[in-house]
C-alpha cells in the first residue's frame, strides 16, 4: 500500500469529520455523501487498493442517497456509516497515523 502525504491525510481525516457532522445534524445526507466523494477526488489518491476499499464502504451510501436523497436519517443508515468509518480509520491506522 503506498504512504498517503500530508494533504491526503488531511483529507482523510476530513472524511471522519464529515462522519461526525452528519451525525450531530450538521449536514443533511445527500451533502454528506457528496462531501465523502469530493474529499476523495480532490485527494487524487492513486492506490487502487485505498481507492477500492473507499469504494466498497462508500456505494451503499451511494445507493441510498440515490433512492432517497437528503430524506434519510443517521439511523436509517448507522450500519453503513459505521463501516465507511471503520474504512476510514483501518487506512489511517496502516498509514502509521
Amino acid at each position: 500500500m503506498a504512504q498517503l502525504n500530508e494533504v491526503q491525510m488531511r483529507l482523510w481525516r476530513k472524511m471522519l469529520a464529515l462522519i461526525g457532522e452528519f451525525r450531530r445534524g450538521k449536514l443533511n445526507y445527500y451533502e454528506f455523501v457528496g462531501a465523502l466523494e469530493g474529499a476523495l477526488d480532490a485527494g487524487e489518491f492513486r492506490d487502487n487498493t485505498i481507492v477500492q476499499r473507499w469504494y466498497d464502504a462508500w456505494t451503499p451510501l451511494e445507493s441510498v442517497r440515490a433512492q432517497q436523497g437528503s430524506s434519510v436519517t443517521a439511523e436509517e443508515v448507522a450500519p453503513y456509516v459505521s463501516r465507511m468509518e471503520i474504512c476510514l480509520e483501518d487506512i489511517l491506522l496502516e498509514q502509521g497515523a
